[in-house]
């Protein structure tokens, strides 16, 4: 089942470059102009979890009900968020080490393909299925294509040296944690109930040592006032919202929203 949850457009929508991340139950698209950091239009659609047999009729579908995805585009950025990623040293860019420990931590996987790219913290390594490759740049011929982990490991660098951070998507969130200024843990984890998060964030907490000041920074889906939030507030000390430029938002109508649910796809248009 597929779903559109928020479409917000600015009158201006002439020469933009188009972003999409495809994540496990959702599709996100938004747009920016060469040069800007403005984000200028957003859609999102939430779907059920779907294979890569399935993923050519998402992305129709989706088409279907998406004017972003039919409209002249300068240039098409694609973003894979999926659980099938690795962080490793950047000298390990190795394709037969990456899929060892692909196969090592995240299982054995026919009909795929790992695909990696360099960050000032890491490589990136991801594994899509063939059948999903293929079908995404059929539906976007030209488009360069990336992980997600990319643009939010950039977006952070100018932030605390010391500290942690949580994007929440639809069933899913990214942890995030720099301790002096150095990467130490990234990893997208599917979740149930609040308590799932809670546990996984005070497990990573202890088994890196993390002081007991340290900030723990969130964004995205979390509505306020939810179960998820109280949660989280609770039982972590340092847990902050994550502040907003309200500026870089071209259209009053993202006003109608808490901004922080636009997080991290702010970051992507940085």
């Amino acid at each position: 089942m597929l779903q559109k949850t928020y479409s917000i457009y600015s009158d201006d929508l002439n020469d933009v470059q188009l972003f999409i991340e495809a994540g496990k139950n959702h599709i996100a698209c938004w747009c920016k102009k060469t040069g800007e950091a403005m984000l200028r239009a957003f859609e999102f659609f939430q779907c059920d979890d779907y294979s890569a047999e399935n993923f050519e009729s998402l992305i129709d579908g989706t088409r279907l009900y998406s004017r972003l995805l039919t409209m002249p585009v300068e240039h098409t950025h694609f973003f894979w968020n999926t659980t099938d990623v690795l962080c490793v040293p950047e000298e390990k860019n190795d394709p037969a080490f990456l899929k060892a420990n692909f196969d090592l931590m995240l299982g054995n996987s026919t009909e795929t393909k790992i695909f990696s790219s360099t960050t000032e913290d890491c490589l990136v390594a991801w594994r899509i299925a063939d059948q999903q490759q293929y079908f995404a740049q059929q539906s976007f011929r030209g488009a360069s294509f990336n992980n997600h982990y990319v643009p939010l490991l950039a977006s952070l660098k100018a932030f605390n040296t010391n500290a942690v951070y949580l994007y929440f998507y639809p069933h899913f969130y990214t942890l995030v944690l720099f301790k002096q200024g150095k990467l130490q843990f990234i990893q997208t984890i599917k979740y149930a109930v609040p308590d799932d998060v809670l546990y996984f964030v005070l497990n990573v907490c202890k088994q890196y040592s993390v002081e007991s000041d340290t900030p723990i920074f969130y964004g995205g889906f979390v509505a306020d006032k939810s179960k998820l939030q109280d949660t989280l507030y609770q039982y972590l000390n340092e847990l902050q919202l994550m502040e907003v430029d309200e500026s870089l938002f071209a259209s009053e109508g993202f006003k109608a929203y808490p901004l922080h649910y636009f997080l991290p796809y702010i970051n992507y248009v940085a």
